[in-house]
């Protein structure tokens, strides 16, 4: 069969189903990666084909979250209002990670609220390359739900990949929830109103399965949740990033413990401020007697005056390579970060942005965009938490002695390794990708089958 994914344009969408697309290829099926020429050569450096859908001057520079779109996220505050999440309500966080980041993603492609008239370069070119194509499934990004208009205009089966909390699906929960509260306020659902005008241009109807797929593949593990509605087939995360030829320092693993810190690679790029915990962190394992990776750039280092002399600083590590190497793993709690931990059996330790204050400014263009609420990590950090896996890092106050002390202690402590690798183990029982391979291969003949009916 043809298997068209379609991505975000960014490397964060891209690797997480890199492995699913091996697996896919390796099982005799054809496979392309169909997204924005900005990520075309880095999907040919996978071993995939990628399929450019617009011309790279056929749109605005993308900025995903960075982008103010100040109308549009005033109505996101006013949605908010409505719902009435509170601050402590446990579904605030994924209302604002969908509200925050994913969403203005979105409209990157889709124009919120518009008409079917609107331009759209980069979906017309979608639904262009699926007619001719003619895929059998397409796997799409929830950041970019124009390929489910595309799947069901070139009568694609079609499902959902994503590899983080289903806060897009928790959202529309969220709505579909509020609405059906005798008298109260209609609540109108982002992602249908931003698919809305592409639907209408192609004659598709916005349901249900428009917006969460016929089913969704979810590689992150089923305990970070939420729970939704939407008809979930977990897939193993298979730590995978942009290939690199191994360092020459990585081997032999040292005789004293080695601790990695890495605190997000898009992040860095939208996080003009914020950095300030980082010279305290440096501090905090610069007497201790382990050996530190810190993968940290410019902007990060800022603020900090002296490197410590058992510390390397490298821009860049490929985590699949770093980790079997690690003993420990600061991070920020990222997905892409988390996972490389949990299939190593490395400890943890999540650095806490939660109420701590950033400033964003569009990567290269020097405009400052604001500030906002950090929420990426919280379910995450969470799940290595309540897994007895690790700690929390408090950067909004960062204090050296707090730091150094957590340190020690999930090093020192064998219950923290002892539940990493419970969290190894969980891993290893989620399907595999070449497992999860027939049971594509099934839904997409049961779907080939109902469309013959």
């Amino acid at each position: 069969m043809r298997v068209a994914f379609v991505i975000w344009p960014a490397p964060a969408h891209l690797y997480p189903p890199v492995p699913l697309a091996w697996a896919l290829k390796a099982a005799g099926h054809e496979v392309c990666i169909a997204s924005h020429p900005a990520i075309a050569a880095e999907t040919a450096s996978m071993g995939l084909t990628p399929v450019s859908i617009c011309d790279a001057d056929s749109m605005p520079p993308l900025m995903g979250p960075a982008r103010p779109y100040v109308e549009e996220r005033a109505d996101l505050a006013r949605i908010t209002e409505t719902l009435g999440l509170g601050p402590d309500d446990p579904d605030r966080e994924h209302w604002d990670v969908l509200t925050q980041f994913y969403v203005p993603s979105m409209w990157e492609f889709l124009p919120y609220r518009g008409s079917a008239d609107d331009p759209m370069p980069a979906m017309d070119g979608l639904v262009e390359f699926c007619r001719t194509w003619q895929p059998d499934l397409v796997l799409w990004d929830p950041s970019t739900p124009g390929g489910a208009v595309a799947a069901r205009v070139s009568g694609a089966a079609h499902a959902r990949w994503w590899s983080c909390p289903d806060v897009f699906c928790r959202g529309m929960d969220l709505v579909a929830e509020a609405n059906t509260r005798p008298g109260g306020p209609v609540v109108d659902n982002l992602i249908a109103e931003s698919v809305r005008p592409m639907a209408e241009r192609y004659g598709v109807e916005v349901d249900t399965e428009l917006l969460v797929g016929q089913w969704t593949v979810n590689s992150q593990p089923t305990a970070v949740g939420p729970e939704v509605s939407a008809r979930t087939l977990p897939v193993r995360w298979i730590p995978h990033s942009k290939q690199e030829v191994v360092p020459e320092w990585i081997y032999p693993r040292p005789e004293r413990p080695r601790v990695a810190v890495s605190l997000g690679l898009s992040e860095r790029s939208f996080m003009a401020e914020g950095w300030a915990h980082i010279q305290a962190l440096l501090e905090a394992v610069s007497v201790l007697d382990i050996e530190v990776v810190a993968t940290l750039n410019k902007n990060q280092l800022s603020q900090v005056d002296k490197i410590p002399d058992n510390v390397r600083v490298v821009d860049f590590v490929p985590l699949n390579q770093l980790m079997p190497t690690c003993d420990l793993l600061i991070h920020h709690g990222g997905m892409g970060t988390v996972m490389p931990a949990i299939a190593n059996g490395v400890r943890q330790i999540v650095v806490d942005f939660v109420g701590h204050q950033i400033s964003t400014t569009a990567e290269g263009s020097g405009e400052r965009l604001g500030r906002s609420r950090y929420t990426l990590g919280p379910a995450l950090a969470r799940y290595v938490t309540d897994s007895g896996a690790g700690l929390v890092m408090n950067v909004s106050e960062p204090d050296p002695l707090e730091m150094r002390e957590q340190i020690q202690r999930v090093l020192s402590e064998p219950s923290f390794q002892r539940a990493a690798d419970r969290l190894r183990t969980d891993w290893l029982a989620t399907p595999s990708p070449s497992e999860l391979v027939p049971v594509l291969e099934r839904l997409t003949d049961e779907h080939r089958r109902h469309q013959a009916r």
